[in-house]
């Protein structure tokens, strides 16, 4: 089985420029890349919880001039728990599953919420009860787009991300696995990374892979120029250049037949096509290694 590698268009460096867009998007189509992860904020495609239906146009038209698939994240800030400005927060999710279906994407990628501190008395258990609702409605709407949700783990364990999808029980909402987040995140809860990554597989329809080194939090870090000499927090690296036990990864991973995206930091998009290909090339060697791993070692079995 050859699973499709993608990767992400980084929303900071693209910041509106749908000329960069195009460039980046033709540099990893000429790396090799089957897929590129496109960011609803790096494009400028919702403007207060609206879809600029235009600009979404303007967007599919650049996609179609390459022969790849394409996903979508969400707004980084964009949380269902967040209750200074709960509304918007809905429409600019609603607005994000529109984007998905008008570029043509079938999946659509949203960091798990978080109750930050505000003046509302609301507790961690109700605000875990709001965003069920709301991904259950949402949900719905993602169904009727023909897009589905994937939430992406980022400042909890996995146990507590598949309870959530269990409360939500909609097909359309499922989850998207960042091995990195949750590499952090093992660290700082104490549980057992690989273990995780088993249990959760029923519920992963996509992926996202990159390296780092198990310090800090995923959402918190100094400045990457601070960060990176240190190894603090999640740094987006390419596969191989951290700790994470990739091998051990795609080994519990088999069998899964869903995207992996890596999601590189801005700076190693500045050398382009030969870099990104080279990153490719790794992570693909690397799943053909497991892969004829497993199959040598099922006929062994069988024999």
């Amino acid at each position: 089985m050859r699973n499709k590698i993608g990767l992400n268009i980084h929303s900071g460096r693209i910041n509106g420029d749908l000329e960069l867009l195009k460039r980046d998007i033709r540099a990893l189509a000429q790396a090799g890349f089957d897929v590129a992860e496109i960011p609803v904020h790096g494009v400028d495609a919702v403007v207060n919880g609206h879809l600029r239906v235009g600009r979404a146009k303007q967007v599919k038209e650049i996609l179609n001039g390459f022969d790849l698939e394409y996903t979508v994240h969400a707004p980084d800030r964009l949380n269902l728990r967040d209750f200074q400005y709960p509304d918007v927060h809905r429409k600019v999710f609603a607005a994000s599953i529109q984007f998905t279906a008008a570029i043509g994407a079938k999946t659509f990628v949203y960091h798990q919420g978080r109750l930050k501190s505000n003046d509302s008395d609301v507790t961690e258990e109700e605000a875990r009860e709001i965003e069920v609702d709301e991904l259950s409605d949402l949900g719905k709407l993602a169904t009727s787009e023909g897009v589905t949700v994937c939430v992406e783990n980022i400042h909890s364990s996995i146990t507590h991300l598949m309870k959530l999808l269990e409360s939500v029980g909609e097909e359309s909402v499922k989850m998207c696995y960042d091995f990195a987040h949750s590499y952090i995140n093992s660290k700082k809860f104490g549980y057992d990374f690989l273990r995780s990554v088993q249990l959760a597989k029923p519920y992963i329809r996509h992926a996202h892979v990159n390296d780092n080194f198990g310090k800090g939090k995923p959402e918190s870090a100094p400045p990457y120029i601070e960060a990176m000499p240190l190894g603090i927090g999640d740094l987006h690296l390419p596969i191989g250049w951290g700790c994470i036990p990739y091998e051990d990864v795609f080994r519990a991973m088999a069998g899964y037949d869903g995207i992996y995206i890596l999601e590189l930091q801005e700076r190693f998009f500045e050398n382009g096509y030969s870099m990104l290909k080279g990153v490719l090339q790794d992570l693909r060697e690397m799943l053909e290694r497991v892969e004829a791993e497993r199959v040598e070692s099922a006929g062994q079995a069988d024999g």
